[in-house]
């Protein structure tokens, strides 16, 4: 039986890893899986729940981890011609997903193809909108010449082991986009395959999302921070991004919960931002 190797990357991720090497362990293909794990210095149960369902367990030196490092070191330590890679809480939709993924490297000029993500139930909704946007519904080739972007990710991705030995991946982030974009100039394809999908999504709290919103304008804002300003920001953010959240193709109880996440970030962009004190307040207690 032919071997396509598996490498997964972990960090604490007892959550998910278990369910990710279960629908492994069921998938429907004639493939021999040779599942390894690297690891980057997980705290919790990540490794004994990883050993559990049989994977093979590679753990990096403190301080060793980067995106291109890890994936390198994994991909180094499995068999087989085709190698898939996976974030541990990026978990295949369905039992034909590896079948989907190997299937387009039937063209010798595929170099790597990208699964598509769908969101988890628990997903903000800036989350399931973004990955709604990026990852739909069209298959796409990156063929050289095409003049595109490629679309590649490495929280579900599977490549050529002799294409990643001439070229393996080497920035410390952003690695995918990097990896794809070099491989079309070489001359190879990339394959965007929506057909094999993955459950893959990040958390974040409202307050989070909050946080990060008042971070990109208190740096983009000047020295001209007001509180009208700052309601100014928060009614447009409310009104803009309701329109959003209703055009999501979602069930109407989704979409009510995603609204009443949008009204608590606004809320807390709003007070943590006002507690932040104005221009003036902030000036003032300066000089005192």
């Amino acid at each position: 039986m032919p071997a396509i190797g598996v490498v997964i990357r972990t960090l604490d991720e007892e959550r998910l890893i278990g369910t990710c090497l279960e629908t492994l362990s069921r998938q429907h293909t004639s493939l021999d899986l040779d599942v390894l794990v690297v690891d980057s210095g997980s705290q919790d149960a990540t490794i004994a729940i990883a050993r559990s369902h049989g994977a093979r367990v590679f753990e990096l030196a403190p301080g060793e981890f980067d995106y291109s490092s890890s994936l390198n070191a994994g991909i180094e330590r499995v068999a087989g011609d085709l190698v898939l890679i996976l974030s541990a809480h990026a978990v295949p939709a369905d039992l034909r997903w590896v079948e989907r993924m190997a299937a387009p490297f039937a063209d010798p000029q595929v170099a790597g193809v990208s699964a598509r993500q769908l969101p988890w139930g628990d997903a903000p909704w800036r989350e399931v909108l973004r990955l709604t946007r990026q990852f739909g519904g069209e298959r796409r080739v990156f063929a050289p010449g095409g003049g595109e972007q490629p679309l590649f990710s490495n929280a579900a991705s599977c490549i050529r082991r002799s294409v990643w030995r001439d070229r393996p991946f080497t920035l410390p982030a952003a690695e995918d986009l990097d990896w794809a974009r070099g491989v079309v100039a070489a001359g190879h394809s990339i394959v965007y395959e929506p057909a094999a999908a993955v459950h893959h999504s990040h958390l974040e709290s409202p307050r989070a999302q909050a946080q990060r919103l008042i971070d990109v304008n208190r740096i983009s804002g000047g020295e001209s921070r007001t509180r009208r300003r700052t309601l100014r920001e928060a009614a447009g953010l409310l009104y803009r991004d309701s329109g959003s959240i209703l055009g999501l193709d979602e069930p109407p109880r989704r979409k009510l919960s995603h609204l009443v996440e949008l009204t608590q970030t606004v809320s807390y962009y709003v007070y943590d931002f006002s507690r932040s004190g104005t221009t003036a307040e902030r000036r003032r207690a300066r000089s005192g």
